[in-house]
């Protein structure tokens, strides 16, 4: 997992985005300021493995191009809440076939690297993207 938090802490600073990493109490949501081009991470967030995940999400909201302050709240309840989901599943997805890390499902995939359940379909719908899979 530390790996892929460099991975994605670098992939940000490449592409102009500042990450503030701070450890607040377990409810302080991570959020997205686009307007600043920063992500501010909680490293004490309830899901310490979905961290990853929270990341790549902001990374999203800034990458979307989206236009207000975005807190991470564990579920989509907007559509660009739901991109910067889909952003950082695409992210690590990524990641995972840089590292050859192969898996014969999706749900592995996901289990794996942290991703929430309520991303299984559109991991799904990934792996046979990028596969040519048929499920």
């Amino acid at each position: 997992m530390d790996d892929l938090i460099t991975y994605l802490l670098q992939f940000a600073f490449d592409n102009g985005v500042s990450c503030a990493l701070i450890w607040k109490n377990i409810d302080y949501q991570s959020v997205a300021l686009p307007e600043k081009k920063l992500i501010v991470i909680n490293q004490n967030c309830r899901n310490k493995q979905e961290l990853p995940f929270i990341i790549g999400h902001e990374i999203g909201h800034i990458m979307n191009g989206d236009s207000n302050a975005a807190f991470y709240c564990g579920k989509p309840i907007n559509s660009e809440e739901r991109f910067a989901d889909l952003y950082s599943l695409n992210l690590i997805y990524d990641y995972a076939s840089d590292q050859f890390d192969t898996f014969e499902e999706p749900i592995q995939f996901i289990y794996e690297y942290g991703i929430p359940i309520r991303m299984l379909n559109d991991a799904t719908e990934l792996y046979k993207k990028k596969n040519n899979l048929y499920f």
